[in-house]
């Protein structure tokens, strides 16, 4: 004969207790989906800060490498500290 498993019901934990979520009003359920939402919107937030960061410096980096470049026009030879404002 096949051994019955108990199967564990849904459960949302706060503070090291967890509270069976078939218990609980249909207001605690939806700010449980709130919670959740709202939890899944960080993530996405910090992910897209990550990559914003990243670009920012990518860019900062490019024209960096845009203003330093020696590279002027055979008309106007410059100086490599032409597009430098000194204040």
């Amino acid at each position: 004969m096949a051994k019955k498993t108990k199967k564990e019901e849904p459960f949302f934990q706060i503070e090291d207790k967890k509270y069976p979520i078939e218990k609980m009003t249909n207001e605690q359920k939806l700010m449980i989906n709130h919670i959740n939402d709202i939890q899944s919107k960080e993530n996405t937030n910090r992910f897209v800060a990550d990559q914003l960061a990243v670009g920012k410096e990518a860019f900062i980096n490019m024209l960096k490498s845009s203003l330093n470049a020696k590279d002027h026009s055979p008309h106007d030879p410059g100086d490599e500290n032409d597009n430098i404002i000194n204040e």
